[in-house]
């Protein structure tokens, strides 16, 4: 038997360590070429568009591609590195994954600022919408300051207005906070001794002349028979603006008489599936997650106003003229926010013509050339405090 030498015992340990290194070099390889695999999808994806099938759920516009103008190094690397965060390839498919782990397993709110889950499968607003959480929670009382700013403002409206022959009223379109205070996540209280609302109405009872229409009490009177909010959604739904619509021409008729009695009966109401809102979309989960019902309103009679004008806006809500053959019924001009907009299928039924105009500032002009016998600034409650700079 041949002897073993210590050149022998070096060459076996030798292979031996070779032996043991192999897989290691293949797991090192094979996480490195993940790990490249990883750096260049992204950049694959906007090439060749693999996740196309995933779409933004932003409303707003992302920041496009820049153009680099030497010698503005500075301006088109900050401009780039943004376009490059709101459009890196699998962004989207990423955010897809991202709000059903979120949603599905940890039962939170993948976007926790801009929307809370609550129960019975509602939805509500975040902070993203000008704090209406902190509004609602009793955080962010409106100051004494804001209401005189906004108390002068108005009254100066309400003179040009009265110089032109028209009358001027605030309309507030409540939260849903406000009407399913029910559906709240349990951490919220479900109502607080006085509201943003209530301390607005007191201080423009007391220190203006400008009706404030409030129409909360109709609301939640009519809930128990229909839901008046889409549940996945920001705003109220075609009935509860139906509710809102008479409560606000009823109060209107105490001034002005020859306007008709709104009654519900003046509509046909059909149930129809419900749909996934505003809320859901911004989760990407508006195809699994909808209303569990909708309303379609026709009128009981032969409809009477005709929408004789449509203005449309890029990326707002169109202006609508609509027209009715009675020349004994007051004009109504209505300057909103996307809480009008559900309020079109009813409200021009009551007026001799109704302008609806879709904006955030109010403009005078507006006033002087339509001649209105009635304005009605229409906001929704959460923004009360910008009514200053209205």
């Amino acid at each position: 038997m041949a002897k073993r030498t210590p050149t022998d015992d070096t060459s076996q340990v030798v292979r031996s360590r070779e032996e043991n290194r192999k897989p290691q070099r293949f797991k090192t390889t094979l996480i490195s070429l993940g790990f490249g695999l990883l750096l260049t999808l992204p950049i694959l994806d906007q090439w060749l568009t693999l996740s196309s099938g995933f779409q933004s759920s932003e409303k707003r516009g992302l920041a496009p591609l820049p153009s680099f103008n030497f010698p503005h190094v500075q301006t088109y690397i900050a401009q780039f590195n943004r376009y490059y965060k709101e459009n890196f390839g699998w962004r989207n498919a990423l955010f897809y994954v991202y709000s059903r782990w979120k949603y599905r397993i940890l039962a939170t709110s993948p976007l926790p600022e801009k929307v809370l889950i609550g129960q019975n499968g509602w939805f509500y607003p975040g902070n993203s919408l000008n704090k209406i959480l902190n509004q609602h929670w009793g955080l962010a009382p409106i100051h004494v300051d804001t209401l005189a700013s906004i108390a002068r403002h108005l009254s100066q409206l309400q003179r040009q207005c009265d110089a032109q022959g028209a009358k001027l009223y605030v309309f507030v379109a409540p939260d849903s906070y406000t009407i399913y205070p029910e559906n709240l996540p349990s951490f919220l209280p479900k109502k607080l001794p006085s509201s943003n609302f209530d301390r607005f109405q007191a201080y423009m009872s007391q220190h203006t002349t400008i009706p404030v229409v409030d129409v909360r009490k109709a609301l939640i009177a009519a809930k128990s028979d229909h839901v008046l909010y889409q549940q996945t959604d920001t705003h109220w739904n075609e009935f509860g603006a139906l509710v809102a619509t008479q409560a606000l021409v009823n109060r209107l008729r105490q001034d002005f008489p020859l306007l008709p009695v709104a009654r519900l009966s003046d509509f046909v109401v059909k149930p129809v599936q419900g749909v996934g809102g505003d809320l859901v979309t911004m989760l990407t989960l508006h195809h699994e997650l909808v209303d569990s019902i909708d309303y379609k309103l026709t009128p009981a009679r032969p409809l009477h106003a005709r929408n004789t004008e449509t203005v449309h806006i890029v990326n707002e809500l169109p202006y609508q003229r609509f027209v009715i053959n009675s020349p004994t019924l007051p004009k109504l001009l209505l300057i909103g926010d996307s809480f009008s907009f559900a309020m079109t299928t009813s409200l021009p039924e009551y007026f001799r013509e109704s302008y609806l105009v879709r904006a955030h500032t109010f403009d005078m002009n507006l006033v002087k050339r339509e001649h209105p016998d009635i304005v009605v600034i229409e906001i929704v409650e959460r923004n009360i405090d910008s009514l200053g700079q209205l």
